[in-house]
């Protein structure tokens, strides 16, 4: 293959880039620099193919792979694996990224979908959309919209044997700041936010409203005419928090 034919295809899988790139920023933004600047250079070693198996990106695999850029069978920067290719596995049964270790150990299926399904798959996907809102206490901006950042805590110390700094632990921050206005958010965890990408979460508390059911509320208002307490409003909560569904999720629920 030519370097014309290799950069047309290299389009193929730029979306897909893109997407571990936006995961990646919120994971850990000084990785995430090192990782943009190879994508742009069109340069896919093995720390890309890295954050492909752990985000399922069985595509980027397939491309280097197909393309004969990589030798997924040749030696690993990472000396406790024999080669990349099983450096990648155990990245993908860490992750549980079933694609990409489908893939690597050689029992990955084909998409057989057309064209006309995935583009009504999709359009099925868009007006089932859903997103998130948890509005930073600081700026009031949705931070699933404009992002949150936490960061990574790594530790290096100087090998004598391989002559060179190498790492020697890693930890990431439990704190989560808003990307819009930098504020440190309290009392807010990674795994709640991640929580509450899920319509089927109260938005307050996080809990999974599939397990711990809904309550129904109606407010009763009083009538001077005819002195009885009659229905007024009727609500869906949360029962943990008591915190009101939200519109869509009451429609989602088919409960309005």
């Amino acid at each position: 293959m030519n370097i014309n034919e290799r950069i047309l295809n290299f389009i193929d899988i730029l979306g897909d880039l893109d997407d571990i790139s936006k995961k990646l920023y919120l994971e850990s933004p000084e990785t995430w620099i090192d990782f943009s600047d190879k994508v742009s250079e069109q340069n896919i070693d093995e720390m890309v193919l890295f954050y492909a198996s752990k985000y399922n990106y069985v595509s980027v695999l397939k491309f280097v792979n197909e393309n004969k850029i990589i030798n997924l069978d040749g030696p690993s920067r990472n000396k406790q694996f024999s080669s990349i290719r099983n450096h990648l596995i155990a990245v993908s049964k860490d992750y549980n990224s079933i694609d990409t270790y489908n893939y690597l150990i050689g029992n990955y299926e084909h998409e057989s979908t057309s064209k006309m399904e995935k583009d009504t798959l999709e359009e099925k996907q868009n007006i089932n959309s859903y997103t998130p809102v948890f509005l930073c206490p600081h700026c009031n901006s949705n931070v699933f919209e404009n992002g949150y950042k936490v960061f990574e805590e790594i530790s290096y110390n100087f090998s004598k044997e391989k002559n060179k700094s190498q790492e020697i632990s890693r930890q990431r921050d439990s704190r989560v700041f808003c990307c819009n206005c930098n504020y440190n958010i309290d009392n807010v965890s990674v795994d709640l936010l991640e929580n509450l990408c899920s319509i089927h979460n109260c938005k307050k508390c996080g809990k999974d409203l599939t397990e711990i059911g809904i309550d129904e509320k109606i407010k009763m208002k009083f009538n001077d005419k005819d002195k009885k307490f009659t229905s007024s409003v009727k609500t869906y909560n949360c029962p943990s928090c008591q915190e009101e569904l939200t519109e869509y999720q009451a429609k989602y629920f088919n409960l309005i």
